[in-house]
């Protein structure tokens, strides 16, 4: 089958590397459960080998998990073995997903949505029908208070960046029965700049 030129990196699987000189030490890691931390993911991977760094992607200013996260292992080979052994493993109510990281590959970028304006008396059903329509919703979650009152914010993460975008485009400004104000759909703050310190091998 022809392949485009520049749109390899969009096809290649993600258990193993596109070509040699790719990088084989980060790995992304998809279905975290909500409740896991750096430690636990940390704990989780050193089992393998040698460490760099271990890291769940959040929003800084509600610390919500945005369910996956990053690990930079010392050795390529540690990394591959990572990906044998711990891939689809069960953990609490999630089976995970290890796979090779991609920077440059433009279908996961920016898939996590802020929505703001969310009216009480939304739940994560009504989200989920509001939203799902627009593709495969990886995670979503409705912010609230200890009291369980909605805190007028909820995140959506769709599997794909076009499925994200025409979700934006189309409901920001979407008025649900009750509100005053329209939905305020973007992408979330600090994702991007967060996965680009990664990639670039930093940490956040």
């Amino acid at each position: 089958m022809a392949v485009i030129a520049g749109t390899e990196s969009l096809e290649a699987p993600l258990d193993h590397p596109r070509e040699d000189g790719e990088d084989r030490t980060n790995l992304i890691i998809n279905y975290l459960p909500q409740a896991m931390t750096d430690n636990e993911l940390y704990s989780m991977f050193i089992t393998v080998g040698q460490i760099v760094s271990a890291k769940i992607m959040r929003d800084k200013s509600s610390g919500y998990s945005y369910g996956y996260g990053f690990v930079h292992y010392q050795q390529p080979q540690d990394a591959a073995k990572a990906i044998s052994t711990l891939n689809g493993l069960q953990v609490s109510n999630k089976r995970i997903k290890v796979s090779y990281s991609r920077p440059n590959t433009a279908d996961i970028k920016d898939t996590n949505l802020y929505v703001g304006n969310v009216p009480q008396g939304i739940t994560e059903e009504d989200l989920q029908n509001l939203f799902g329509p627009y593709g495969n919703i990886l995670t979503k979650k409705l912010l609230r208070d200890q009291g369980g009152k909605v805190k007028g914010i909820a995140f959506i993460r769709f599997s794909k960046k076009t499925e994200a975008d025409a979700a934006m485009a189309d409901l920001h400004g979407y008025q649900l029965p009750g509100a005053s104000r329209g939905l305020d759909v973007k992408v979330a703050e600090d994702h991007g700049r967060q996965k680009a310190a990664f990639y670039a091998g930093w940490m956040v």
